[in-house]
């Protein structure tokens, strides 16, 4: 097995997160956790969709597994690129803000977001060369037994109930850890629904079956988009019509 080279993630007991956790609980409620996967291990990638500033935040809150999150880099260092990301990425061109209000709310949240970022354990994701970085990391924390979340949404134009695309960096760190460790990681889709407040765990699939097909990174980035958009139609879409199919799916957990 070849060596890695450590990238650790240094995010000591955050008390500003651990406090701000608390106050977010009162915002953001448990959701309803549909689990169709069984046992969900910590050695593990999980693809979740975005759901605007909502899904982070209640992944970390409530999903049952600790995990990393692959976040933006920017929201990682100074306050200048926090600020600049926040206004003219999220706010401006994800959110579709005016810039004034843009860049008010950009200015506040800039100011404690990053402790908010280091409390998650946030893996900074780069769109260059750095990504072998992020590779780094996140198969560290995978060592140290803590899953790796990605939200690979295509979001240019937003965040939208039905996915749009996926960009394929979880695919590239699938591969990697095959590689490294001669075995497949099983990687799980996740749909969030803020407003219906449902969260549907699908079942794991692993590389060797899209390989076995032929497929390119991008063509299995969209295979998963495809899989957990059917998990928004089969389980969010039509819940309210659904006559409790889901009320006995069970949610285990289990530290690999």
């Amino acid at each position: 097995m070849k060596r890695i080279k450590k990238y650790k993630i240094k995010y000591p007991h955050q008390p500003v997160w651990t406090c701000f956790a608390g106050f977010l609980k009162l915002f953001f409620k448990r959701p309803e956790i549909i689990n169709l996967a069984g046992k969900l291990p910590t050695k593990a990638i999980y693809v979740a969709n975005h759901s605007a500033m909502a899904g982070p935040v209640v992944y970390n809150l409530y999903f049952p597994v600790p995990h990393a999150p692959w976040g933006a880099y920017p929201m990682l260092e100074g306050y200048k690129s926090r600020f600049h990301y926040l206004r003219d990425v999220y706010f401006m061109q994800k959110r579709k803000m005016g810039k004034g209000f843009a860049s008010f709310l950009a200015s506040f949240e800039a100011c404690f977001s990053i402790w908010i970022y280091k409390g998650m354990h946030v893996i900074p994701s780069y769109p260059d060369g750095r990504l072998l970085k992020t590779l780094r990391m996140s198969l560290n924390s995978l060592e140290n037994n803590r899953a790796v979340m990605i939200f690979p949404e295509h979001s240019e134009t937003g965040y939208h109930e039905e996915l749009t695309g996926f960009s394929a960096g979880f695919v590239v760190l699938a591969e990697r850890y095959r590689k490294l460790y001669g075995e497949d990681i099983p990687i799980y889709p996740i749909y969030y629904h803020k407003d219906k407040r449902k969260m549907v765990v699908g079942k794991p699939r692993e590389l060797e079956e899209f390989k076995r097909r032929g497929l390119t990174r991008q063509q299995i980035a969209d295979e998963f988009c495809k899989i957990t958009n059917d998990l928004f139609y089969g389980y969010v879409q039509d819940s309210d019509s659904s006559n409790g199919k889901t009320d006995s799916i069970e949610l285990e957990t289990v530290n690999n």
